[in-house]
């Protein structure tokens, strides 16, 4: 359930990222270009996410640490009243991602404990 949940929320930031920084109109920087990266990055592994791969769930938890750094840099670059809301949402789904992949990490690791 959880890593489901992260696979969504992994594809949704990715495509708010992608949009923000299809429709900016100002230069984006290195953290904007982190953003960007971190959103490609999300993307191409979700779907070995999905399927269980461990790799996969330490790159999707890095990429969305790097993701929830750069986007308020890629709300900033686009112009519009829904820029500020819309790196809201971005920086809240990256950050439920990383929080569901860590509670993934936590259980299988306390279940090998006990």
């Amino acid at each position: 359930m959880a890593v489901d949940a992260a696979f969504a929320g992994a594809l949704l930031a990715a495509g708010i990222t992608g949009a923000l920084l299809v429709f900016s109109t100002r230069a984006l920087g290195l953290l904007g270009l982190g953003a960007a990266l971190s959103a490609l990055v999300a993307a191409a592994l979700a779907f070995p996410l999905r399927e269980g791969r461990s790799w996969a769930r330490a790159g999707v938890a890095a990429a969305a640490l790097l993701g929830a750094l750069g986007a308020p840099a890629a709300a900033n670059a686009a112009a519009g009243v829904a820029a500020p809301w819309l790196g809201c949402a971005l920086v809240a789904s990256w950050m439920a991602v990383v929080v569901l992949l860590l509670r993934v990490d936590a259980a299988r690791y306390f279940a090998r404990r006990s």
